[in-house]
């Protein structure tokens, strides 16, 4: 991937590690694959989607603060808000495999495997957690906490087959001054040919139309 100033020189390191965890649980690089084409084994780390998750975090979603709609940096909240489901979660004896503990002091959430990662999002969306012991915004606001799991999951995905790992040296700009620096790799995967007009798509049921003296007949 091209260099870009990254996210781990201005954000927190817990924030960074954190949400690197999450991308990579959620789509993890799959070495297995390269049988089908190189570009099938990249995860979301490779195509830097953490930090995608990251700025939009920071830069579009707005809370309510009295009357007023309020953009409100969001990923450190969020990045503590997982850390401390891992934290509950590894207590409550449900984790299945042992952390990592060189990296428990910054991130808990990172140091557990992949798997438990995920049990970890499954029980922050069923508010299996004491939801007083979290940070705000999301402490005693289930709905909200249910809200930023399903955003997290959306949004991780929307990321990797967006066209956010083609902008490159520019991913980091303001949406204005992004520019497409090569063909998403995503697109690759999926084999999506890129950005037309339109494209013709079976919406319905084949049909067979007999054209004769003049006359149309479906059969």
């Amino acid at each position: 991937m091209h260099p870009a100033k990254s996210y781990a020189a201005i954000a927190d390191p817990q924030t960074v590690a954190t949400f690197r965890a999450l991308v990579a649980a959620i789509v993890p690089n799959t070495p297995a694959l390269a049988v089908y084409g190189a570009e099938q084994t990249a995860g979301a780390v490779d195509l830097h989607v953490d930090e995608y998750m990251i700025w939009e975090l920071d830069h579009t979603l707005a809370l309510m603060f009295g009357i007023e709609l309020t953009i409100f940096p969001l990923s450190a909240p969020t990045a503590m808000l997982l850390n401390s489901g891992a934290v509950q979660f590894l207590a409550s004896g449900q984790a299945q495999y042992a952390p990592n503990s060189s990296l428990w002091g910054t991130s808990p959430f990172a140091a557990l495997a992949a798997a438990d990662r995920i049990r970890v999002l499954a029980m922050l969306e069923q508010l299996n957690f004491d939801l007083g012991a979290v940070p705000p915004p999301y402490r005693d606001d289930g709905g909200f906490v249910v809200f930023i799991i399903d955003y997290l999951n959306r949004g991780t995905m929307f990321g990797f087959y967006s066209e956010w790992s083609a902008y490159g040296t520019t991913r980091l700009n303001t949406p204005t001054r992004r520019r497409l620096e090569y063909f998403p790799i995503g697109w690759r995967q999926v084999g999506y040919p890129g950005v037309s007009l339109g494209y013709r798509a079976l919406r319905g049921f084949m049909l067979t139309i007999v054209r004769e003296g003049g006359e149309s007949i479906i059969v």
